[in-house]
C-alpha cells in the first residue's frame, strides 16, 4: 500500500530513532524534535521505532488500502474524511479515505505513524532526513515531501492486539510558558555562582531562529571569561553560550562538534516540552542533577510500559526505549 500527500502548508519529512552511533564518522544524530510524542505515535501503531512523518503546519494525505495510524503532538483538529478524531490513539482508516491535520499553533511538531512504518530509503543506517547534509528525504536527495508525493508502508510485522487511547495523564501539556530542567554542562564551572543564578532566575524568549539545528533564545545575557576551548562532542539538548552571552540550545539536526562553552544540557524528561516551542514563547531553567533527571526519564518510560501491559496483556510487549 501507499499513502498519498495531497497538503503540505510548511513542510513533512521523515524521521525514525536517528543514526545511533556516527557522530565519529561525522554525521549528525538526527531524528525526532520531540521524541516523546515520535515513539508513542508508534506504540500506538504496535511499533517502537519505525520511519514517522514529522511534519509543521497542516497536513493531508489519502491512503490506498487499509491501515492504522496516529497522530500526536500539541493540539490540533484532526478529521478523517470531515469527521472529527482525537489524537493520541490508534486510528483505522480503509482505502480511499482522506485524513487531514490543522495545528492549533504554527510551528508545532506533530507525528503520523502508520502501522509496518512508511519506507524511505536508508542511509548510515536510518530513514531521517538532515537537509544540510542532503541524506534521507524520499529521493535521497534531503529534501522534504511534496504535494502529491507517495510513500510506500512496510507490511506489519504480525498480527497483534493494538492500544487504543493514550490515557489522558501521558499526554503532554504543551505550553507557550516552558519550565525545563537543566542539567551542569561540560563547561559549567565557567560560571560564577550569579551568572548561573542569573540563568536559572531569568526568563528567556524563544527567538524567530529556530531549526532543527538549534534554537536560539533571547534574555539577560551570561557573561563568561575568555578561554580558549578545543571543540568537542556536543550532546542533545546542550545549551552553548557564544560571545554574545545568548543560549543556543542544540537540538537533532546539530552539528557533530562546536566550540562554545556549554554551560548545562536541558533534560531528557523535559527536552519534548521545549522541542515545542516556536518564536515568542517563554522559557524558565530549573537546576536537576544527572542521576535525577535520569531517574525522571525512567519513571516516565515505566509508566508507558505500565499502560501498555494493561492494554496489550503482557509486559514487555513493546520496547519503550526512546531515542
Amino acid at each position: 500500500m501507499a499513502v498519498r500527500f495531497t497538503r503540505i502548508d510548511l513542510t513533512a519529512y521523515p524521521v525514525d530513532a536517528g543514526r545511533q552511533g556516527q557522530l565519529h564518522q561525522g554525521f549528525c544524530q538526527s531524528g525526532p524534535l520531540d521524541s516523546y510524542a515520535f515513539s508513542l505515535a508508534n506504540l500506538l501503531c504496535g511499533q517502537s521505532s519505525a520511519p514517522t512523518i514529522e511534519f509543521i503546519g497542516g497536513l493531508g494525505v489519502e491512503f490506498t488500502a487499509p491501515a492504522v495510524v496516529s497522530i500526536t503532538g500539541p493540539a490540533a483538529t484532526i478529521t478523517l474524511d470531515s469527521q472529527p478524531l482525537q489524537g493520541w490513539r490508534s486510528i483505522q482508516v480503509a482505502a480511499g479515505q482522506r485524513l487531514t491535520v490543522e495545528p492549533a499553533r504554527t510551528g508545532s511538531k506533530h507525528y503520523l505513524a502508520i502501522q509496518g512504518g512508511f519506507e524511505f530509503p536508508r542511509v548510515v543506517g536510518s530513514a531521517s532526513m538532515v537537509r544540510r547534509e542532503q541524506l534521507g528525504g524520499l529521493h535521497n536527495d534531503g529534501k522534504p515531501l511534496t504535494v502529491s508525493d507517495e510513500v510506500a508502508v512496510a507490511s506489519a510485522a504480525s498480527k497483534q492486539k493494538l492500544p487504543g487511547a493514550l490515557p489522558e495523564q501521558l499526554i503532554p501539556d504543551y505550553q507557550p510558558s516552558v519550565r525545563v530542567g537543566l542539567v551542569p554542562g561540560y563547561q559549567h564551572d565557567w560560571l560564577t555562582s550569579l551568572q548561573w543564578q542569573r540563568l536559572l532566575a531569568s526568563e528567556y524568549t524563544v527567538t524567530p531562529q529556530v531549526d532543527r539545528m538549534g534554537y536560539r533564545l533571547s534574555g539577560p545575557a551570561i557573561e563568561l571569561p575568555s578561554r580558549a576551548l578545543y571543540s568537542e562532542a556536543i550532546a542533545l539538548g546542550a545549551m552553548q553560550i557564544p560571545p554574545d552571552g545568548q543560549p543556543i540550545v542544540m537540538m537533532a539536526d546539530r552539528q557533530t562538534l562546536g566550540g562554545y562553552p556549554k554551560a548545562g544540557t536541558i533534560a531528557r524528561c523535559d527536552l519534548n516540552y521545549f522541542a515545542q516551542c516556536i518564536p515568542g514563547d517563554k522559557i524558565t531553567f530549573y537546576q536537576l542533577d544527572a542521576n535525577d533527571a535520569r531517574a525522571r526519564w525512567l519513571l516516565k518510560q515505566a509508566a508507558i510500559q505500565r499502560w501498555l501491559s494493561s492494554e496489550v496483556c503482557g509486559p514487555g510487549v513493546f520496547s519503550t526505549r526512546f531515542s
